[in-house]
C-alpha cells in the first residue's frame, strides 16, 4: 500500500516538474506549481514539525546572530532528525517517512531534478552523468523545515562553492504574501561571488520576485552570479513563512582531483602558472 502511494506522488511530481519551464536569466532557475497532490500537502499542515516536534527546532546560523541578529529570526528542523524519532505508530512521523522515501529513496528526486537542464550536470560531473547516474550518490542533500519571524532578511548571496542546486518548497495555507519569496539579483557588471558571503542590498539589481504562494517549488541551480535574497518583510502569512528545502551538495570528498602527487600520474607540463595581462602564459 505504502509502495503504491509513493509510485502515485512520483507520478504526480513528475509531471509537474516536466511541465516547468527552465528560465537562463539571470541564472538556471524554474518554478513548479501544484508540486504536491492535495491530500499530501494538507499533510504538510496537519502534521507541521514546527508546530508538533518544536523541541527539535534551533535557531538558524545562531553563532552569527550577534552580528546579523535576523539570521535568529529563522527556525529550523533538521527532518533526518525527525524520522529517527522512536515513537511507533505516530502520524506525525509516519507522514514524514513517507515524504522521504518519495524524495530520497534511490535518490529518485535529485535525478528527476537533472532532467530539467542534464547540459550543467554533464559540464559538472561529466562521465559520471550517465544511464546509470553515477554522480547522484555522491551528493549531500540536506532537508529541513523552516520559519521565520518579522524583519527577517537575508541579503544576496550566492550559496557556498560546494553546492550544486536548492530546492524550496512554499508551504502556505493561504495566497496573497507572493512577496515573501526569494528574490534574484545580480551585482554591478562584471561582478560575482564564488560563494561564502552574505552582502548588504547595495549596488545589487533585483531582476525577478519568485513568489511565495501555496504548494509551489522554486529550483535554481548554483552559480558564482546566482544571487538571491529575502527583502526584509513586516507582515506574514499565518504559516510564518513555513517551508521545506532540500539543498544538494557535492561534498569535498566525493571525486579526487589529480596533481603532482597524485600516483600513478606524470605530470609532463604545469599550465597553473598565472595568465598575463594579454591573456598569454
Amino acid at each position: 500500500m505504502i509502495e503504491d502511494h509513493v509510485k502515485s506522488i512520483r507520478k504526480h511530481m513528475r509531471a509537474a516538474v516536466e511541465a516547468a519551464e527552465v528560465i537562463l536569466y539571470p541564472y538556471p532557475h524554474f518554478q513548479v506549481e501544484n508540486i504536491w497532490p492535495k491530500q499530501v500537502y494538507d499533510g504538510f499542515h496537519q502534521f507541521n514539525p514546527l508546530e508538533k516536534r518544536k523541541g527539535l527546532t534551533k535557531p538558524w546560523l545562531e553563532k552569527f546572530s550577534d552580528s546579523n541578529p535576523q539570521y535568529k529570526i529563522r527556525k529550523q528542523l533538521d527532518l533526518y532528525d525527525l524520522i529517527d524519532v522512536n515513537i511507533p505508530n505516530a502520524p506525525d512521523i509516519q507522514f514524514w517517512k513517507i515524504i522521504n522515501t518519495v524524495l530520497f529513496e534511490d535518490n529518485w528526486y535529485i535525478k528527476l531534478i537533472s532532467t530539467k537542464l542534464p547540459q550543467y550536470f554533464a559540464v559538472l560531473f561529466g562521465p559520471q552523468f550517465n544511464s546509470s547516474n553515477d554522480w547522484a550518490p555522491k551528493m549531500t542533500q540536506d532537508w529541513f523545515v523552516q520559519k521565520h519571524g518579522l524583519d527577517y532578511f537575508i541579503g544576496p548571496h550566492t550559496d557556498r562553492h560546494d553546492r550544486v542546486f536548492t530546492n524550496i518548497f512554499s508551504l502556505p495555507k493561504e495566497e496573497g504574501y507572493d512577496h515573501l519569496g526569494t528574490s534574484l539579483w545580480t551585482a554591478k557588471p562584471g561582478d560575482y561571488s564564488e560563494g561564502g558571503r552574505h552582502y548588504t542590498f547595495e549596488n545589487f539589481t533585483k531582476h525577478a520576485q519568485m513568489k511565495y504562494i501555496p504548494n509551489q517549488l522554486f529550483v535554481f541551480f548554483k552559480s558564482r552570479w546566482g544571487f538571491h535574497a529575502v527583502e526584509k518583510f513586516n507582515d506574514i502569512d499565518s504559516t510564518s513563512r513555513y517551508g521545506m528545502q532540500i539543498q544538494v551538495y557535492e561534498p569535498g570528498h566525493s571525486y579526487r582531483e589529480i596533481d603532482e602527487n597524485t600516483e600513478g600520474y606524470k605530470v609532463m607540463l604545469d599550465g597553473n602558472t598565472p595568465i598575463g595581462k594579454k591573456g598569454k602564459n
